[in-house]
């Protein structure tokens, strides 16, 4: 598990920015968006009934269900930051910044490599 590290450098409000996985860390998939969208966004967040962000279920106000939507929240309100995974709410939430997410049963360390790959490649759609 990746340890919490504080850190003033994040804008956005953020309390904490968290360090990264290491970057010769193996993706479990091609950290593209399609991949971690219909790899692990769907499937761990966004399925309906059982998942914080899809159809009924959109806390904190993002819903992940629809790659084009889902995309415009993260990346065009600033929950991800191109470039800079360890300072992207995504990841924060994602390595345990104000509680892990997805709740239950934490990503594998492959997974996250993806998504934090995909981020700090510059989070291209």
């Amino acid at each position: 598990m990746v340890a919490v590290a504080l850190s003033s450098g994040c804008s956005g409000g953020e309390p904490a920015c968290v360090e990264a996985i290491a970057p010769d860390c193996q993706p479990l998939y091609q950290p593209t968006y399609q991949e971690v969208f219909s790899r692990t966004i769907v499937p761990r967040c966004a399925v309906e009934g059982g998942a914080c962000h899809g159809g009924s279920g959109s806390q904190g106000g993002l819903r992940m269900d629809d790659i084009d939507e889902t995309y415009a929240h993260l990346v065009g309100e600033g929950r991800v930051v191109p470039g800079d995974a360890s300072c992207s709410l995504l990841v924060i939430r994602m390595e345990g910044g104000g509680g892990f997410m997805p709740p239950g049963t934490p990503l594998s360390e492959a997974e996250r490599c993806a998504v934090q790959t995909w981020v700090t490649e510059g989070a291209q759609r």
